[in-house]
């Protein structure tokens, strides 16, 4: 039960109830006192014009103490009529008309004292044969005697009809109520039954099945939105999955090749057999290993950090030219060991908003992809120059270049293409442009790779003009 009063459909339900509820029964209260009113006021008009013709006929005479026969007659003729007058400050009707001379409100409307006012009044007397309305209207003679002409209505039809409305309205209320809290629970129950079957398909949905989709209701509401808005997410979560095994599986292969590597060097150097300078040979070999072992562990925790924005940027204006001429010159003995040409081709100072430190890595990375895929003899050139969006820096080689297919992928982590540029003699953690990626992103720039029409590969970083958020 308690878990039944806790589903969305019974507190729909329930608040729909309540608030159904609440007005039912505020319009049966206004209802039923609007309909009082209406019958009880429903001879005020009537009685009004009695009293106004009873008027008419008192004036007829300075004084009203004795009326004529045709005064009389004329007064019996127009309602139920009861006429009061004051003498020597006692008070006394000295009319009655023919059905007031049985009524048992004589003696209360004859005792009951008038108003000081001239104005007239309206008042509901209960009396044992019902209710009875009441109009008092003052008057004054010529002779200057007071009195008032009080004129009555019998409301016994009304008792019988507000009680029949009143009885109508307490069985209207609680059947009209439980018949709609029924269709409420219905029809709440029709419009979430997407949502149960979402729900349902939702718990069969496992890192062994994420291609599964939950159904569309159809129609264009707040539960068809909801549902693209998961189905989306499971298309990235999908994606995060797979480019999370690819990762974990290229990071495996990474980490296994200098793995096995140590672990024959060691095998080798316990021999006995080895010389002096074969071990220090194994050793050197062994301490390689290790460095490519830190920088693929290196390379793995900055994605890591990447990946959860915990990399702040500290920016500031950088002149593009003049670190691309640090670049060149700190990668001059390695280009020159491999027998490479290395140059900065620079066209006007370049400013740029970002992180000197990153900057300098992302150049770093693209010259080291260049040295690794360019053959001996080659030709490496970094370069600053204007573009229409800002400014572009670019590294572009005279290597193998880049499989067409390839061009959109090789930023991917761990990705290597099926093609002479993907064996290198070089090291690597085959995180360099993936990293070289991420560090373009956060600068809000934009990293493509081409082939050059004369053979190799060019990258190009164009950053935006005008300064960029402090924030990484």
């Amino acid at each position: 039960m308690a878990t039944f009063t806790r589903t969305l459909r019974f507190r729909l339900t329930a608040w729909y109830s309540a608030a159904l509820a609440s007005f039912m029964l505020v319009f049966t209260l206004l209802a039923y006192g609007m309909v009082h009113q209406r019958l009880i006021h429903h001879h005020d008009g009537s009685l009004k014009e009695i009293a106004g013709q009873a008027l008419t006929i008192l004036a007829e005479q300075d004084d009203c103490e004795h009326l004529t026969p045709d005064q009389q007659a004329h007064l019996s003729q127009v309602g139920r009529l009861l006429l009061i007058h004051e003498d020597q400050g006692q008070r006394s009707a000295f009319f009655l008309s023919p059905e007031m001379q049985v009524n048992p409100l004589v003696s209360r409307l004859t005792k009951a004292t008038w108003r000081s006012s001239d104005r007239p009044w309206f008042e509901t007397l209960e009396s044992h044969g019902g209710p009875w309305r009441v109009f008092s209207l003052p008057y004054q003679t010529r002779m200057g005697r007071h009195g008032v002409i009080r004129v009555v209505e019998d409301l016994g039809e009304v008792a019988p009809i507000l009680a029949a409305l009143r009885d109508t309205l307490l069985l209207l209320l609680p059947a009209g109520l439980l018949f709609s809290a029924a269709g409420g629970y219905w029809l709440a129950g029709r419009a979430l039954a997407p949502v149960e079957r979402v729900t349902a398909m939702a718990r069969e949905i496992e890192a062994k099945n994420l291609g599964l989709r939950l159904p569309h209701p159809g129609a264009d509401c707040e539960i068809g939105r909801l549902v693209d808005t998961l189905n989306h997410m499971m298309d990235r979560l999908e994606g995060a999955f797979e480019a999370m095994k690819r990762f974990t599986a290229d990071a495996s292969h990474e980490l296994r090749s200098p793995l096995a590597n140590l672990r024959s060097l060691v095998d080798v150097s316990q021999r006995e057999t080895l010389s002096r300078e074969e071990l220090q040979g194994d050793m050197a070999s062994i301490g390689e290993e290790v460095t490519r072992l830190s920088q693929i562990v290196d390379d793995l925790l900055l994605m890591a950090r990447a990946d959860t924005d915990r990399l702040p940027l500290r920016m500031e204006a950088l002149r593009l030219d003049e670190l691309a001429d640090y670049q060149v010159e700190a990668f001059a003995p390695r280009a020159e060991e491999a027998g490479i040409h290395l140059e900065v081709r620079t066209t006007a100072p370049a400013t740029v908003t970002g992180d000197e430190r990153w900057i300098h890595q992302l150049m770093a990375n693209l010259l080291d992809n260049a040295l690794k895929y360019t053959p001996r003899g080659g030709h490496i050139r970094l370069g600053v120059e204007p573009h229409t969006e800002g400014n572009q820096l670019f590294v572009e080689d005279t290597g193998p270049g880049i499989p067409e297919e390839d061009l959109e992928r090789i930023f991917e982590r761990f990705y290597r293409c099926d093609s002479a540029r993907s064996h290198a003699t070089a090291p690597g953690s085959g995180l360099g442009l993936a990293i070289a990626s991420w560090i373009a992103q956060a600068h809000h720039a934009t990293l493509r790779a081409v082939n050059r029409p004369e053979g190799g590969a060019r990258f190009e970083v164009r950053f935006p003009r005008g300064p960029m958020s402090q924030e990484g």
